[in-house]
């Protein structure tokens, strides 16, 4: 026959199951995967977006395959399969196709597409297998699909924030960065202008920051003609494309070394290739029921497919979890990260961001500078550069789906700093608002996917170790744990309970060697994870709070498109609705968000009274009063729940602080045990590091600068600034203090001036610590403006402090972030730990008095 007629060829399937069964290719289908099929039948009619879960070795291409397929055959769709990377692209192909799903993949610039590939797409006659940036791009590669199916969907989150998002840095936009700071000008708080732009924001203590809408508004045009000229011709020229016209819309938020301009939801259904598709379906192993997913992809709803309880492991194989900065001091961590890393050939390090990542990248390469390190662009296309490498280290940023290393591909993960938000505005509402509930079901999603990287089947088995700074906060809490597969939380107990037992290099490594090996000292251990899971399992809770956030999401997004749209009246219902429902409930921080953003919308309503009770209220609701600017709320109504600022500062700082130990009270003792000894030692190498630290728990942003002629040490709140010579490495205290520690202390305060953001109405205490209490005549003229400290009084300070550290950790653990908050106010004044009372104990002596006659 010369032609082939339509049809002749193939039978269309009345259902998946028939589907499958027609390919013939696989032997059967899972209970599992058949329900799911079955239930999307019944559902798709009635719901546009559909997502289903499927954990790590439960078939998820299958499914994902067999539903587009199924709709390519009998409806002629065509359907768009988008992946996180070109790498999974390419193996999800192979596998669909492998399955006798008809599929082609496309991956590469569009220019460089097939053409008889893209034409088999658009007429519906195959899949296309694509990645996430050809649909969320300035010129889609496939723009009007009928279906997606949203690989990892998860994942998509790095992929659409960055859509919407403009992001200038000071490191790669820096002429950008700083015109963008210009034009702002005063909209940006004072002390805020001060520390961006002297490089002193300090990333722990400060965090990230929002400007009020109604301060940087009325620069809109200067805003738009400046980023207009800067960013022609660079990477920043499409997103800022896509939100120019709606900054209405838009935040902006700030930190050191970053700016941050995006709408509060990504607005996805303002943008056609994702719009107009007859139906979205979202693949993930960790579905979710907080509408997480609805926040991801910008959704009012999506109906939920699962056939998996919260008791099912959603992670294969096994992991020997630890936690090294627990069980060794600093001075020797670095060592033995070094030798568990030269146990295995290959590494895999998953970090939050690039920073994060860049990093661990310069402290790899100077521990171990024999090993090769791999980042995101050299996996692209394959895995293969990496698990064929004889040593190497690929560093991920961003990444906790969508890497399968399998078996002796990779046998060690080091998990760096908990994924916990993933940009300003998270960080934002995450420490200034401690508006973390919703980041629990984000963090959970994250971990268990993280955890399934290198573990990839039943019998496969990897370690992981956790390194940084939030583990205390929520790996250690028993309330987070319950969150998670009674599985992870098994091995999480038996990693908790090394802590204490394996205490040097050579346990640490015997552990690991007895793991990799399999041997009989790991098999009790196995034993002991298996019978602990079975206990568990009755035990596992969803998160208290979920409930009101699935109430609220349809709101939220409401709100977000009527602001995108400038339908004032309609956004202003849909965040009132939001408010309600958190009104009398635990979530204070979501509650000070949403009547912000209410404010802002009176602004634009030109109601500036309600502007200004609304943001009455944020300040009100939060725990922390100084995340908005003093100038768009009435500061009188609010004094008695307000401390002054230096003071809100340094409790905050604290708490902040006490946070990230959480229940990591095995940490936080070797902390302060390091810094009770480096005070009591003599030598500067000791004495200077532990005296920062001190600063620190105290809630100053304290440093030890380096140089010559520097001060020994800086702590600095706000306007007051304290400069410290140290002088500890004395044997006899009756001499008399030498001349030159005189003489280098002296100008102290001109170096701080000079080299800080010190600004005018600031002030600075100079500091001698010094044991000797006497000064010889000829220099009396050097002593004026110096006081001389004790190092007893520090020591006193310290043991005072302890106290309270540890009386405000324990009611961080067993009552609210207020409750905590008013007892360290308390306990600070009690003690005189306060930063006027610390200033006042530093200045009691004036070096000229100890002048000998």
């Amino acid at each position: 026959m010369s032609f082939r007629i339509p049809g002749s060829d193939q039978h269309k399937p009345q259902n998946i199951i028939s589907l499958f069964n027609q390919l013939g290719t696989l032997d059967r289908i899972s209970l599992e995967q058949g329900g799911t099929v079955s239930e999307y039948e019944e559902v798709r009619e009635q719901h546009k977006d559909i997502a289903i879960e499927m954990p790590a070795g439960h078939g998820k291409t299958l499914v994902g395959g067999l539903i587009g397929e199924f709709n390519r055959r009998t409806r002629n769709w065509r359907v768009v399969y988008a992946c996180a990377t070109r790498q999974l692209a390419y193996q999800t192909g192979e596998l669909l196709n492998s399955y006798g799903i008809r599929a082609v993949t496309l991956v590469k610039k569009r220019d460089d597409f097939s053409s008889v590939d893209l034409g088999r797409y658009q007429r519906g006659d195959a899949i296309v297998v694509t990645t996430y940036s050809h649909i969320f791009n300035a010129n889609p590669a496939f723009s009007d699909p009928n279906q997606i199916i949203f690989d990892d969907a998860h994942a998509a989150e790095y992929a659409i924030q960055g859509f919407w998002e403009l992001k200038i840095t000071r490191r790669k936009n820096r002429e950008q960065f700083e015109a963008l700071i210009a034009t702002l000008g005063d909209s940006i708080s004072m002390h805020l202008q001060d520390k961006i732009l002297h490089g002193t924001y300090d990333p722990v203590h400060d965090g990230a920051d929002i400007i009020p809408q109604a301060l940087w508004y009325p620069r809109l045009n200067q805003i738009r003609t400046l980023l207009d000229s800067k960013v022609d011709g660079t990477n920043l020229y499409y997103p800022w494309s896509r939100i120019r016209s709606h900054l209405h819309g838009c935040q902006i938020y700030l930190s050191h070394s970053t700016i941050a301009i995006r709408p509060v939801l990504p607005p996805n259904l303002r943008w056609p290739a994702f719009e107009k598709a007859t139906e979205r379906i979202y693949m993930t192993a960790t579905i979710g029921n907080g509408g997480e997913l609805e926040r991801v992809f910008g959704v009012p709803k999506m109906y939920r497919i699962s056939k998996f309880d919260s008791s099912a492991n959603k992670v294969s194989g096994r992991r020997l979890i630890l936690f090294p900065e627990d069980h060794f001091d600093t001075d020797q961590l670095l060592d033995i990260l070094k030798e568990t890393i030269r146990t295995q050939p290959r590494v895999l390090c998953l970090c939050p961001s690039e920073s994060v990542a860049d990093d661990l990248e310069e402290i790899l390469r100077e521990i171990v500078p024999e090993y090769t390190v791999f980042k995101a662009w050299h996996v692209e296309d394959s895995l293969t550069p990496f698990t064929s490498s004889e040593r190497g280290i690929l560093i991920l940023n961003g990444r906790y789906e969508g890497i399968d290393l399998k078996d002796n591909d990779c046998r060690l993960q080091l998990f760096i700093e908990l994924p916990v938000g993933i940009g300003l505005a998270d960080k934002f509402l995450q420490d200034r608002l401690k508006a973390t509930e919703i980041f629990n079901n984000l963090l959970i999603t994250r971990v268990i996917q993280g955890l399934g990287r290198t573990t990839r089947g039943a019998n496969d088995h990897a370690a992981v170790l956790f390194l940084g700074s939030r583990i205390g906060q929520y790996l250690y809490k028993d309330e987070f744990r319950k969150m998670l597969p009674a599985e992870i939380d098994s091995e999480l107990e038996l990693g908790f309970s090394q802590i204490d037992y394996i205490n040097d290099k050579a346990t640490w490594l015997a552990a690991i060697g007895d793991f990799y090996a399999q041997n009989e000292n790991w098999r009790q251990a196995e034993r002991y994870i298996r019978s602990e899971t079975e206990k568990k399992k009755d035990d596992r809770i969803d998160n208290p709070t979920s409930k009101y956030f699935r109430e609220t999401v349809t709101s939220e997004m409401d709100f977000m498109y009527a602001i995108w749209d400038f339908q004032l009246e309609k956004a202003h219902r849909a965040a009132d609705k939001v408010v309600q429902t958190y009104q009398n409930t635990p979530l204070n921080g979501y509650r000070a968000w949403w009547n912000y953003l209410l404010g802002c919308v009176s602004y634009f309503q030109g109601n500036q009274d309600q502007m200004k009770e609304y943001h009455n209220r944020a300040i009100g609701a939060g725990p922390y009063k100084l995340w908005l600017d003093r100038r768009v709320f009435d500061t009188s109504l609010i004094e008695d729940i307000v401390y002054p600022e230096p003071m809100e500062n340094q409790i905050n700082a604290i708490l902040d602080m006490l946070q990230r130990y959480g229940d990591r009270h095995n940490r936080f003792d070797k902390d302060l045990k390091s810094v009770h000894n480096g005070l009591g030692a003599k030598d500067s190498d000791h004495y200077e590091p532990a005296f920062c630290m001190l600063g620190k728990l105290l809630g100053f942003n304290a440093e030890r600068p380096t140089g010559q002629g520097t001060p020994d040490g800086i702590w600095h709140l706000l306007k007051f600034w304290t400069v410290f010579e140290m002088k500890t490495n004395i044997i006899d205290p009756t001499g008399e203090i030498p001349f030159d520690d005189i003489r280098q202390t002296f100008v102290h305060d001109r170096y701080v001036m000079q080299n800080r953001p010190f600004q005018e109405g600031d002030e600075v205490s100079i500091v001698l610590i010094c044991a000797k209490r006497l000064v010889p005549q000829y220099a009396a003229h050097a002593t004026d403006g110096i006081y001389l400290v004790d190092p007893k009084l520090v020591g006193d300070i310290y043991e005072k402090l302890e106290i309270v550290l540890r009386t405000v950790l324990e009611k961080l653990k067993y009552s609210t972030f207020e409750d905590a908050k008013n007892r360290l106010g308390e306990l600070l004044y009690e003690h005189k730990l306060d930063y006027l009372s610390l200033n006042e104990a530093f200045k009691q002596v004036l070096l000229k008095d100890a002048i000998t006659s």
